[in-house]
């Protein structure tokens, strides 16, 4: 742990926020980030950094009260093509056990030291759970004369568990739903955890292929996600479900269990396993494990669109397990070089930029 006179802290009210380097501080803060009420895998290092690999540097600044880690943010860099220049953004968080509005300030100095650092074109915190570190963020980033601005924060679909069981959340599946489920459960298939090194790059082509049938883009290079599945499985902080039809794969999905949330990251299945209803069947069984894990929600992730009215598509099938949309907090940006931020607008709607963007699109995947 650094001193509090190590020139790269700063102070404020009580607390030294600083990066964390040492193994001490990594190790504090993915346990922080992985097993405390407020964790998501989004903040944890064993998430971000496998895609270094890919140009994306990781910074995780820490807040230290006394001793103690009380919380902090992991940001990622995106390297922008040809400009030498990043996105810097952080997904989650930034995340905290306890918080006070003193601290903002010091948290706005040492992002703005570290995004001058790696010459970031703009800053983003995406999807920040705490509605008092984000209102305090903003006036801080506003009180330091940054430009920033606020956008929608976007639709997830959420299962509230708490206090429910399985019986109860059956009668709040749409119809559709509850007869696939059926079908699913009763029919020749059946489910296992897959855990072998060989079992989880044939559910990586299962999550594949539906990415290309689809036209999804954000699924991870298996290099750069294989670490974060094998991490969670051997971990106990996640499942890797397979639906089998003899020694045939038919779907696969990967589910975290972190802090109180269960979550689904990755979910695919192979051509012509549909008459099966595979994927039904495997959510059907991660919400029941995130209620033996007493969770208390479980999310789909990101809905298309406001998923208040979707009986169809993607957005169908995860509404149709009786979740919710919920609106996440709007999205806080500074746009560290307007000018710059303004032409790369421009060019991604270009064709040239269209076809760039296609190429490096998989270093912005955001799960």
């Amino acid at each position: 742990m650094r001193s509090p006179g190590d020139a790269s802290a700063m102070s404020s009210g009580g607390v030294r926020i600083l990066p964390i380097t040492t193994p001490l501080q990594r190790q504090e803060w993915d346990e922080l980030a992985s097993d405390s009420a407020v964790a998501h895998m989004h903040q944890c290092l064993w998430w971000a950094e496998p895609l270094a690999q890919f140009g994306i540097a990781t910074q995780v600044l820490g807040c230290w009260k006394g001793k103690q880690l009380v919380g902090g943010g992991l940001f990622r860099s995106i390297p922008v093509p040809f400009l030498r220049m990043h996105i810097t953004e952080c997904l989650d968080g930034p995340i905290f056990v306890e918080w006070s509005s003193e601290w903002a300030d010091a948290f706005v100095r040492q992002v703005q030291k570290f995004a001058g650092d790696i010459n970031s074109l703009r800053v983003s915190i995406h999807r920040c759970r705490s509605k008092e570190v984000h209102q305090d963020l903003v006036q801080a980033f506003e009180r330091a004369n940054l430009r920033t601005k606020l956008t929608p924060g976007v639709v997830e679909g959420v299962l509230l568990l708490r206090d429910r069981t399985m019986d109860n959340l059956r009668k709040n599946f749409r119809k559709g739903t509850k007869w696939s489920v059926k079908k699913g459960l009763t029919g020749p298939v059946r489910v296992t955890h897959l855990t072998s090194g060989k079992d989880l790059n044939r559910a990586y082509e299962a999550w594949m292929s539906t990415a290309r049938r689809k036209g999804f883009s954000d699924v991870r290079p298996w290099p750069a996600l294989e670490p974060v599945v094998r991490h969670c499985v051997d971990s106990g902080l996640g499942s890797v479900l397979g639906t089998f039809l003899g020694d045939r794969l038919l779907a696969s999905a990967f589910v975290t269990y972190i802090g109180e949330t269960g979550s689904w990251v990755y979910g695919g299945y192979m051509d012509g396993a549909e008459p099966y209803h595979p994927t039904h069947v495997l959510q059907y069984v991660a919400i029941q494990e995130c209620l033996e894990r007493r969770m208390s929600s479980y999310t789909f992730g990101d809905l298309t669109v406001n998923g208040k009215s979707s009986t169809s598509g993607v957005d169908g099938f995860k509404l149709g397990f009786g979740a919710v949309p919920e609106q996440n907090l709007d999205t806080i940006t500074w746009e560290r070089r307007p000018s710059w931020n303004r032409w790369i607008q421009w060019f991604r709607h270009q064709k040239l930029g269209s076809r760039v963007e296609g190429l490096f699109k998989r270093r912005l995947t955001s799960r």
